[in-house]
């Protein structure tokens, strides 16, 4: 009895620790910006802003143009670190996975359901470093998501050979390509959770 009674004991933790990892594998994964990845890439444009405006006003030609190419370093240069900074300071995840599929807000998706994927593979890109690439049936796309598919530009293969590479094994999918270099969590990590969640969600 004893025997018996200490088997059923250790089956029952065991249970317990399967309920454990089950629910822990269906958890969400969320993605956040990163402040101080997007604050090293503004700074370049803070230094060039803030030096071409200071040629400007003073009269110096550091750039070999003129005054009004100084001003347009300026403007251009401000503007790329203001988006920049605007991305870092922004609370909101970028990212989320979770049993519905996956939500992006860099681009501006929405939600892109599990049963619109179709395929999932991550690239280095020249552009933005390091990108997640999700295969859609853009027929299974609510309008938010199919509105994006109309209006990309397919130019990621150009820079890429792998994204190029993974377009032609989706079989003329169509692809949504999201940079996450600049989140928080580093671009293996979130690889890593987004494999064990496509092992579980995944078709």
């Amino acid at each position: 009895m004893q025997q018996s009674h200490k088997g059923r004991g250790e089956a029952e933790k065991g249970a317990v620790k399967r309920r454990k990892r089950d629910r822990g594998r269906t958890e969400p994964i969320v993605a956040y910006n990163s402040k101080l990845k997007l604050g090293i890439m503004a700074t370049p444009c803070v230094v060039v802003a803030v030096a071409t405006l200071a040629a400007a006003i003073t009269g110096q030609d550091i750039l070999g143009g003129g005054t009004m190419l100084h001003i347009g370093g300026s403007l251009i240069g401000g503007l790329v670190a203001f988006t920049l900074l605007q991305m870092a300071f922004d609370k909101k995840p970028m990212l989320q996975i979770d049993e519905e599929g996956i939500r992006c807000r860099r681009p501006d998706v929405g939600l892109i359901p599990w049963s619109a994927i179709v395929g999932l593979g991550t690239s280095k890109a020249t552009l933005l470093r390091r990108v997640l690439m999700i295969a859609v049936d853009d027929n299974e796309l609510d309008e938010q998501a199919a509105g994006h598919m109309r209006k990309r530009v397919g130019l990621f293969a150009a820079f890429s050979p792998q994204v190029a590479k993974f377009e032609g094994q989706m079989k003329g999918w169509p692809s949504i390509h999201v940079p996450i270099s600049y989140f928080t969590i580093s671009p293996g990590d979130l690889e890593k959770q987004i494999a064990e969640k496509v092992n579980f969600y995944g078709k």
